[in-house]
């Protein structure tokens, strides 16, 4: 089931969650504990490059503002950004670790127990690191004074940067399970529920 999808799931079942009791927490709860503890500080560490990059794609839009797109191609601001995507990337691969040992703890049985999920954000991991070591030959693509080629690439270091962010969002996606361990659910459960709410659109 695409994580995404699981999303939509957990949105629906919002008014369930307030009915039921989480007293009794699921078996694998321990497994859980230790991969939050294991992985806190590279949620963190992620965070802190997250909020640089922000940072630095608003000041990718003032040189724009102030000087034209070919600016920041000579600003250095291009180079800030690869750098931030490949300390990005290392601490996306850690996670992914962490997160495999994880699902080696659970029964297959469990919500969380998402390999597919591994497949999915190596495949992402790949796909940004392929693009942030591209990024230093870009500035090659973009002629002094060309102004039109010059936005087109500042279009493209925003939609890598975009992606650099959702590395950083599947940390916080892989936790919608913890809802649905606590819950009792089992994975059975959730994708017969998820079934259902298919056939009712």
């Amino acid at each position: 089931m695409n994580i995404f999808k699981k999303a939509s799931l957990l949105v629906a079942m919002t008014t369930a969650i307030t009915t039921m009791s989480f007293a009794a927490l699921a078996s694998n709860q321990g497994a859980i504990d230790a991969f939050e503890a294991k992985t806190k500080p590279i949620a963190q560490d992620a965070k802190v490059l997250s909020d640089k990059q922000l940072v630095l794609m608003q000041e990718f839009n003032q040189l724009m503002a102030s000087g034209g797109a070919a600016t920041i191609f000579t600003s250095g601001k291009v180079q800030e950004l690869q750098t931030l995507g490949e300390q990005t990337l290392v601490q996306a691969k850690l996670f992914v670790k962490e997160y495999e040992q994880f699902l080696a703890q659970l029964p297959e049985t469990s919500t969380c127990y998402t390999p597919e999920n591994v497949t999915e954000y190596n495949r992402l991991i790949n796909e940004v690191e392929t693009k942030n070591q591209s990024l230093s030959e870009l500035n090659n693509t973009v002629a002094p004074g060309d102004e039109m080629a010059a936005t087109m690439a500042v279009l493209n270091l925003q939609m890598h940067a975009g992606q650099v962010s959702s590395l950083v969002q599947m940390f916080q996606l892989v936790k919608m399970c913890y809802i649905t361990e606590a819950m009792g659910y089992t994975k059975q459960d959730v994708e017969r529920m998820q079934a259902e709410e298919d056939d009712e659109q």
